[in-house]
């Protein structure tokens, strides 16, 4: 016979049942993040410090000076005025949705 003095070791899992349907919340906020009209990719905030509006400080780490920002629901927006410098922007913030 073996003495079992711990847990068990069998993980329980909770959900929460409302007229059938499955309601799991994540818990992180996500984001679809856009170039103009070009979807660069999903935005993931982990820390609860953490605001959509870090994508405009990272941006301007990397040497955008005139970068306008809108959040509308769970999309954000960053609005560039010229194609070149929305193409660089979009190549930054691949790698930056990447790396996250």
């Amino acid at each position: 016979m073996i003495n079992n003095t711990g847990n068990v070791g069998f993980p329980l899992y909770f959900r929460v049942f409302n007229g059938g349907e499955v309601t799991d919340k994540l818990t992180e906020d996500r984001y679809e993040l856009y170039v103009n009209e070009h979807y660069v990719g999903d935005h993931t905030l982990y820390a609860e410090k953490e605001d959509a509006k870090d994508v405009k400080d990272f941006l301007h780490r990397q040497g955008f000076q005139h970068v306008q920002l809108e959040v509308n629901g769970d999309h954000i927006v960053v609005i560039s005025p010229t194609h070149e410098e929305a193409e660089r922007m979009e190549n930054a913030l691949r790698v930056y949705v990447q790396n996250r």
